[in-house]
């Protein structure tokens, strides 16, 4: 069994042999199946395609791929949103070496992640933190406009250059989040599926996540358990400037929990076992 992630597309391996294949010998002209991953092999692994970024299932050519893509009708794929990866599955005997344990600093307990908000990030001063490793579009504009209405204070890559990448960090995120009311965590990018561990960071540490998703992520999250700016850029943002300093507003969020089910691992046991099946 041979496992490929997203970042073998950008590995000199394959630039070098991609190079040879289309451009300098136009061997896909004359071997249109041939496969990097054959050569020095005695027999053909079954190959499973593993993507935590917002690329899409078909990417690379694989007997079974594992994404975060909603709308694959492809009984091959499996969509596990990346944010899946950050539960604690202890009551499984799954021990988790998720790194998120060293960015957030714990795993998610799913009591935690099925019960309201609560009114602790209310009480706190509006203040936002945001945790970044860049700024680029719409992030830039976000961070403006919502930096002239509230105090921003930014950690991460982007405002510290000391820091080489999240793994590295010097503060967990929890802890941090315990003095602010809001937590600006939007998505890299968007794609109908792509939800990473921003939200449910927020939420666990008793911020209200403000993020920047399409709206299907509401076939993850409660929808009204956390603010999506995307539903606000009609007017850059400014009605939902005032409405977070509004304390009527924010009592909606009070009582609603993240998940609206308690999440599980039946789909992920049953494509393990048609994988092994195949073998």
């Amino acid at each position: 069994m041979l496992f490929i992630g997203t970042y073998d597309l950008f590995t000199f391996k394959r630039h070098l042999y991609n190079l040879f294949k289309n451009k300098i010998y136009n061997l896909e002209k004359y071997y249109p199946n041939l496969d990097l991953y054959l050569f020095n092999r005695k027999n053909t692994p079954i190959r499973v395609f593993y993507s935590t970024d917002n690329m899409r299932w078909d990417t690379i050519k694989a007997d079974f791929s594992i994404s975060s893509d909603l709308g694959v009708e492809n009984q091959n794929h499996l969509r596990l949103p990346h944010w899946k990866n950050f539960i604690d599955w202890s009551h499984l005997d799954i021990n988790s070496t998720s790194k998120n344990i060293f960015r957030f600093g714990e795993l998610y307990k799913i009591e935690d992640l099925i019960k309201p908000q609560g009114t602790d990030f209310i009480k706190k001063k509006k203040n936002i933190c945001f945790f970044t490793s860049h700024l680029n579009e719409p992030r830039k504009s976000i961070y403006n406009f919502l930096s002239a209405h509230f105090t921003i204070d930014g950690y991460g890559p982007y405002f510290d250059k000391n820091i080489k990448n999240h793994n590295r960090s010097n503060f967990k995120k929890i802890e941090i989040m315990k003095n602010y009311a809001f937590n600006l965590c939007p998505e890299n990018s968007i794609y109908p599926g792509y939800y990473c561990e921003k939200v449910p960071d927020a939420f666990i540490g008793k911020c209200l996540p403000v993020t920047w998703a399409d709206n299907n992520i509401d076939q993850d999250f409660n929808e009204k358990s956390f603010v999506n700016l995307i539903n606000y850029t009609k007017n850059n943002y400014k009605d939902i400037c005032e409405l977070l300093k509004d304390d009527i507003f924010l009592k909606e969020f009070a009582n609603q929990p993240l998940l609206l089910k308690e999440p599980n691992l039946e789909k992920e046991e049953q494509f393990i076992q048609k994988i092994i099946s195949s073998i």
